[in-house]
Formats: structure tokens, C-alpha cells, sequence
């Protein structure tokens, strides 16, 4: 075994015997009904069970004939132990406190590479030591990162949470090569923004974001759609900032990612409800598509689905067809032509026996635009597709739409002149706030 070995294995036993002290003395206190320690009591109770375990193997190694520890080694040991101990993502907070990373990914500690926000792919330092590290901090996230504490063990190799700055993590290990971890990080800009700040961003120019305002403000049924991380929940979050202050909207999610509650002033009457997993016994799972049957209960006012992918389809689209109009949703998808036959195979997940033609017949109903996100040739994320759905063809089996908005040469959307906004339609957005004339040097007729 090499030093640099011994000391990995020895950072992971006195991260275990520093955590499990602490557990033990916090479950005392509960017990006894004592105050509990707070970090700071925790961290003095962490450093002290650390310079006895250090003195003890200085006294090993050296009875041994071997040679002690330098003052760097310990201290080097004693920050990877309170790091592991303490921090929320030992290793990771530094990334996650970057404001130009959007994406991390992890593929076994000494493979870490950062996604940029403009669109590079960077490499960056190890996370820890060793592979073992690595898993040592995902279990510590798994405990105590996400919303709920969950578990990250041989028998559970697969994690899906969402961490404490809204960031939602992915890890696997165990049925995998290396441990390996994606982040996507959801920036405070971006959480905080506007159709304004996506003008800016390069999302779109005025003209489009003046023409998707407009169809949130007239009511108009969204369907978003990308391949993943083309910013289609930033780009959702933005658009409802144009409803109402005080509009009743009921958002479901997997994770809590939208996070509409943190600008009161923008939107004031938000109910959000996740999805929760089943327990050890396999009882108590709360799915998407519990959750679309139960808010109509609730009266919304608007429905957000935060991804659809999975039997949920056919009551959201239920809910679109009664009554509750202005709904968004997300889906991943390849084009805007291709989120209709994804609809199709969505409703039939679970068993459930609806054939294509009533999928597509009740999506031409419930749905009025796909607006299809992508990115330019300089990588930067963008409205690439806006397609609005005019009607289903029973006799062709198919649903018929426009596309207003086609990729121009470098993948932005430009109007589609052999497709142009029917006047009534136009009308109406405008009449709801759409200036076709902010289009940077092209007229809409």
C-alpha cells in the first residue's frame, strides 16, 4: 500500500468514527431530552476526537519503526475529515460557487469536468483522493443535501436530489464503472429571471420574447420542449413571471426546481407539490401522475407540470381540455415535431391502454404551442422551434401544425415565411402585448 493510500484509508476510518461519536451523542441528547450540540459544539467535539485518534497513530507508526505523520499530512487529514463531517458537498461547494458553472460532472474523483455557461467544457482538480472518497461524500450528500435524507448504498446505487442552492444531483456507483456524479446547477440568475434577462442571456431577441409574453398573458397551452440542459425550466420559471401576481398556479415536480416561491412580488399564490419515492417496504410512493388527479381537487388556476414523462400526460392534457387554460409543461424531445408521438408512448407507460389516435386527438385539443429550445452554433442556448398546433386529422392519423418560428442559419428562431401568424391569431397577441416589429430587421404579416 502507498502513503498516499494509507493516508486516503485513514481520512475515510476517522470520518466514520467522528460521524458516528457525533450521532451518538446527538441520539443521547435526544434521548435525555438535553439540549442538542449545536455545529459549533459538534466541531469542538470533532476536533478533539481527532488529536487523541492522530496522537494514537503517531504512537503506532512509530512503534512500528515507521515514520510519524508530518505537520502538513495531519493537517491535510484533519481538513479532508471535517470537510467530510460537515460540509454539505465536501469537495464540490468550490464548484457549486462558481457563477460561470453551469453543469458538473464527475466521473470518478480524479475525472471532473465543468460545463460553462458559455458552452466550453472545461477540466478541473480531483474531488478528494480517492474513488471511496468520492463515494463518502455522496453518501454524506444523500443524508443530508437534499430535501428528503435518502439513501446511497450498494442497495440503493442510484441518487436523485435536490441540494440545499437548488442544484439537482444525479449520482450512481456500485452498478457502475466509477462513482460517478452529473450536477446541474440552477444559477441565481437564472432562478431570478425574467423574459427580460433571457433577451440578455440569448435565449431569444425582443420580438419572440414579446410574442411568448403574450401567449402566457393571453392563456395560450405551452408545451417546452429541448434535449437536456437546453434551459427549459429557466425558460418556463421566466415566462410565469408574466402571469398575474396573485394567479393560482399549482406547479408539480419530481425535484423542486422552479422554485416560483422565493419572488413573492412576481408570483404570491403558488402551491407546489413532488413526487415521493416509495419506503424501505415499497409503500408510500407518490407519483406525477397522483399528483395531476389531485390538484384539480385544489382549483387551480394554472397548471405547471415541471417534466412530463410518464402517464401523467393523459391528465394534464385532461385538465387542458376542462377548463384550466394558460398551463406549461417541459419534455425532453429532438425536435417540436417529436414531442407528439413521445406524448403517445407517455400515456401508455404504467399499462395503460390509450391508443395514438385519442393521444394525439386530446394533445391537439389541450395543446396550442411547442416551443423547442436548442443551441446556436456558438453553443449558447436558444429558441430554436415555436410550432402551434391547429388540429388533429383523423382520416391521416395525424396532428396538424404551423411553424410559425423555424431554425434560421445559425439555429435561432426567425418567423417562417411560408407559415406566417394567421391574422386572428395575430390579432389576439397583440392584443395581449405581441409587437411583431421588435423582430430584429423582420416583419411578421
Amino acid at each position: 500500500m502507498t502513503d498516499g493510500e494509507a493516508l486516503n484509508n485513514l481520512v475515510l476510518r476517522l470520518r466514520r468514527l467522528v460521524a458516528d461519536e457525533i450521532s451518538k451523542t446527538i441520539d443521547a441528547a435526544h434521548k435525555s431530552q438535553k439540549p442538542l450540540p449545536d455545529q459549533q459544539d459538534q466541531q469542538m467535539m470533532a476536533g478533539s476526537i481527532l488529536l487523541a485518534e492522530l496522537n494514537r497513530y503517531a504512537r503506532s507508526r512509530i512503534q512500528a519503526g515507521e515514520v510519524a505523520l508530518t505537520d502538513i499530512e495531519e493537517a491535510d487529514v484533519r481538513r479532508r475529515v471535517m470537510e467530510l463531517v460537515f460540509s454539505t458537498a465536501p469537495g464540490i461547494e468550490r464548484l457549486l460557487q462558481r457563477e460561470d458553472v453551469e453543469e458538473i460532472l464527475v466521473n470518478g474523483f480524479d475525472d471532473v469536468r465543468l460545463v460553462l455557461t458559455n458552452g466550453t467544457t472545461v477540466r478541473e482538480e480531483p474531488i478528494g483522493a480517492s474513488d471511496e472518497e468520492l463515494v463518502e461524500t455522496i453518501q454524506a450528500l444523500a443524508r443530508r443535501g437534499g430535501s428528503n435524507e435518502k439513501e446511497f448504498t450498494p442497495s440503493s446505487p442510484v441518487l436523485d436530489l435536490t441540494l440545499s442552492d437548488g442544484s439537482r444531483l444525479c449520482a450512481a456507483a456500485w452498478v457502475t464503472r466509477r462513482p460517478y456524479i452529473a450536477i446541474r446547477r440552477h444559477i441565481d440568475l437564472l432562478i431570478d429571471a425574467d423574459v427580460s434577462d433571457l433577451i440578455r442571456l440569448g435565449y431569444f431577441e425582443p420580438g419572440l420574447a414579446s410574442l411568448l409574453s403574450a401567449a402566457v398573458r393571453s392563456r395560450k397551452n405551452m408545451l417546452v420542449a429541448g434535449g437536456q440542459g437546453a434551459g427549459k425550466t429557466s425558460l418556463m420559471r421566466a415566462l410565469l413571471r408574466e402571469c398575474r401576481p396573485d394567479e393560482r398556479i399549482l406547479v408539480l415536480e419530481q425535484e423542486p426546481e422552479l422554485q416560483l416561491e422565493r419572488h413573492p412580488e412576481r408570483n404570491n399564490h403558488v402551491l407546489s407539490f413532488v413526487t415521493r419515492l416509495p419506503n424501505m417496504e415499497g409503500v408510500g410512493e407518490v407519483t406525477l401522475a397522483d399528483l395531476a388527479k389531485l390538484i384539480k381537487r385544489f382549483r387551480p388556476e394554472r397548471i405547471v407540470v415541471g417534466e412530463v414523462r410518464g402517464p401523467e400526460v393523459i391528465d394534464m392534457l385532461e385538465s387542458l381540455t376542462q377548463g384550466i387554460a394558460g398551463g406549461i409543461c417541459t419534455m425532453h424531445a429532438d425536435s417540436s415535431l417529436g414531442v407528439f408521438q413521445r406524448l403517445a408512448v407517455y400515456a401508455r407507460a404504467g399499462g395503460r391502454d390509450w391508443r395514438t389516435s385519442d393521444v394525439l386527438s386530446l394533445a391537439s385539443l389541450g395543446i396550442h404551442l411547442v416551443v423547442f429550445l436548442a443551441r446556436d452554433r456558438n453553443g449558447r442556448r436558444c429558441v430554436a422551434e415555436i410550432r402551434h398546433v391547429e388540429a388533429y386529422d383523423q382520416q391521416h392519423d395525424q396532428i396538424i401544425t404551423n411553424q410559425w418560428f423555424s431554425p434560421g442559419p445559425d439555429g435561432r428562431a426567425v418567423p417562417n415565411p411560408t407559415s406566417p401568424i394567421p391574422v386572428g391569431a395575430l390579432e389576439e397577441l397583440m392584443a395581449h402585448g405581441y409587437d411583431p416589429s421588435l423582430h430584429y430587421g423582420v416583419g411578421v404579416r
